[in-house]
């Protein structure tokens, strides 16, 4: 019978590939939520224009 420190030893490279694969996926789908905000950020200046931005920006500072 394997002692506990030889079964986890066994285990250690699939748990470890595991992790490096699951914290990749994670790091994927932070960078994909993150353009697709940044595109939305964009769209919503482009829809106000330039000269409407900078009035609503003077608007909150008079206030």
């Amino acid at each position: 019978m394997a002692s506990f420190r030889d079964r986890v030893n066994a285990h250690l490279p699939i748990v470890l590939q595991f992790l490096s694969t699951a914290s990749l996926v994670v790091i994927a789908l932070s960078a994909i939520c993150g353009s697709k905000s940044l595109k939305q950020l964009a769209g919503s200046h482009e829809m106000q224009g330039p000269s409407e931005m900078h009035n609503g920006h003077m608007m909150h500072k008079n206030q």
